[in-house]
């Protein structure tokens, strides 16, 4: 059973591990093929260390004010600074005549995102011509965060925030009724996007980050966060789950954890959409599930695991803006894009760790004396994920 002290150091290197694989997918059209079911691990893992970190103090009084406003605190700093970088890049882009958003659209579209509200009003393209998957065609048709793509799940994470109000008080047997309802309409919403746009895929799993896919985004939020709250209920109620012993025992270390990801990241074929969606159904719950029962074997792996954790949020929400900016700078048409992935790599993880450290920790630190009305008790080590926790 989890204790109010438990560390899950292997979870945050996992969100990491994927975190990186999502900044390589866009920066290559080559590697990592189906790392945008790294998303549905992220709600997965929020879903399972919100509940370690929120479900019994709002059970036990926590007002849902008091709650909401650490999320925010926890979510909107990184984001704003990322979209304070993408902004600039996005209108140079359209100056060089790389992105066909119209000004007043680009205007629109950022004072919506600064609210967390996702942009629906222009599903036209932005069609970034240079080199490199940052740029590539397949970042079209209305994003709902024109200056940083990727941010669209931190609306989504949101939403799934503040249902965790409701969720925390279901039984087991609600939320199961939820997972299932939710996973089979986000297979339908899916392979409707399939029919409509594709025709060489059964299913098509990424969902959400457009106007026309949003809601497959609410579909598949649910699904991937209410898990992460059942996977954690059942954990801390003590029940015994012997597969994942079998597991545990076959991977021995967060290495193990982590090698596994990136394999099912890296599987270059949808196989028509089976593929993503036995990542999503069955690999990804079993790697929370088992990341959730691996201890760090050293101080050196759980220092490895926690640094992991810690960068992945601001690598999550930063790597696009930069990489767009740095392929437009150095990136050229038809030209091996080795350097340009080099840099953008180096640039972002540099960011990362002088914007975190320097930018949004104090922001956030200077925010939760203002606005929290009592310190943080931290209940997990906050990984600083895509979707963290604290």
């Amino acid at each position: 059973m989890a204790t109010k002290n438990s560390r899950y150091d292997a979870l945050d290197g996992l969100r990491g591990v994927a975190a990186i694989a999502v900044m390589m997918s866009h920066f290559s059209q080559e590697a990592f093929k189906n790392a945008y079911v790294a998303v549905d691990l992220f709600f997965m893992l929020s879903g399972f260390v919100i509940a370690h970190s929120y479900g019994t103090r709002l059970l036990g009084g926590m007002t849902t004010l008091e709650y909401v406003k650490r999320r925010v605190i926890r979510l909107y700093p990184m984001l704003l600074i990322s979209l304070l970088i993408g902004v600039p890049v996005l209108i140079h882009a359209r100056m060089l005549g790389l992105s066909t958003y119209p000004m007043p659209s680009i205007v629109s579209a950022t004072i919506h995102n600064l609210f967390f509200t996702p942009y629906i009003g222009h599903l036209g393209n932005a069609n970034m011509a240079t080199t490199g998957a940052v740029a590539a065609s397949d970042f079209t048709i209305g994003e709902i965060f024109p200056a940083n793509p990727p941010a669209w799940s931190l609306f989504f994470e949101m939403v799934a925030s503040i249902a965790f109000v409701i969720v925390v008080r279901l039984s087991r047997s609600t939320m199961f009724k939820i997972i299932v309802i939710s996973g089979l309409m986000f297979l339908i919403t899916g392979a409707l996007t399939s029919f409509e746009n594709h025709g060489h895929s059964i299913v098509d799993f990424s969902q959400g980050w457009s106007g026309s896919r949003m809601d497959g985004g609410f579909y598949r939020v649910s699904f991937g966060f209410v898990v992460g709250v059942l996977l954690y209920n059942l954990k801390s109620s003590g029940v015994d789950l012997r597969i994942m012993e079998a597991l545990k025992q076959v991977l021995r270390n967060s290495y193990g954890l982590y090698i596994v990801a990136l394999v099912m990241f890296l599987f270059p074929m949808s196989l028509r959409g089976v593929y993503p969606a036995l990542a999503i159904f069955c690999v990804a719950p079993c790697l929370v599930m088992v990341g959730a029962n691996l201890s760090c074997a050293s101080t050196y792996e759980a220092k490895i695991a926690q640094f992991l954790g810690w960068l992945s949020y601001p690598v999550y929400l930063l790597h696009f803006p930069i990489g767009r900016a740095v392929f437009m700078l150095i990136g050229k048409p038809n030209e091996p894009s080795t350097v340009p992935i080099v840099v953008a790599c180096a640039v972002t993880l540099v960011s990362a760790i002088v914007l975190t450290r320097y930018v949004e920790e104090p922001v956030r630190a200077f925010l939760s004396k203002r606005l929290v009305r009592r310190p943080v008790t931290s209940a997990v080590t906050p990984p600083g994920g895509m979707m963290a926790d604290q």
